[in-house]
């Protein structure tokens, strides 16, 4: 996407989920990071912090690139990205276009440990294997609730919070149009949640 600012246009790489965010919207902020290479300058966007970091925390790792780093937020949630790493689920890893099983392993390896603290960091409670766990109550991050959800009524619940909306109203709002639609036969994309949601408010 191209961002104006002070008559300047700046061109910026984002995951899906930050376009599925910014969809039909005619001003954004975005929180950046700016990739230097020797041959190369590139300019990345993120509708929320915790994306940019995984983004970053995923191009210390050896072999991972700016666009598989990208990948990773266009197939999972930041909170999936850091579970999966935290519990070495390579299956899950493997989802990530570009990440084979020898990658998937040197990610689990070199991240284990500081995708522990970014989980935390996002609200997800862990058990003693190190995974996201059930509890928490009204504490419970935006992101590890999410990550229950289909991808796109995970994007619809964060795109609502970030609107204001209470987190436990956007998911028990998420979930009872995804009810109606079904029932409709209607898809349940993340705008048309999103949109249906709002009319409820």
């Amino acid at each position: 996407m191209v961002i104006e600012a002070s008559g300047v246009g700046f061109d910026l790489r984002i995951p899906l989920s930050t376009f599925e965010r910014l969809k039909g919207r005619t001003e954004a902020v975005l929180y950046t990071h700016h990739h230097v290479r020797e041959d190369e300058r590139r300019l990345f966007g993120f509708s929320t912090k915790e994306e940019r970091d995984l983004f970053r925390l995923l191009l210390s790792v050896t072999g991972v690139g700016p666009s598989i780093a990208l990948a990773a937020l266009c197939t999972l949630s930041p909170a999936e990205v850091a579970q999966a790493v935290a519990s070495e689920d390579l299956k899950t890893l493997q989802e990530i276009k570009g990440v084979g099983r020898k990658l998937a392993e040197r990610i689990a390896l070199e991240l284990r440990d500081r995708a522990r603290d970014l989980l935390t960091a996002l609200g997800g409670e862990r058990d003693d294997a190190g995974t996201a766990g059930a509890g928490g109550g009204s504490q419970r991050g935006t992101y590890a609730a999410a990550g229950s959800l289909p991808r796109p009524a995970a994007d619809a619940v964060l795109a609502l919070v970030a609107l204001g909306l209470d987190r436990r109203q956007a998911e028990g709002l998420v979930q009872k149009k995804r009810r109606s639609l079904e029932v409709e036969g209607r898809p349940q994309d993340t705008e048309t949640l999103i949109k249906e949601c709002l009319r409820g408010v």
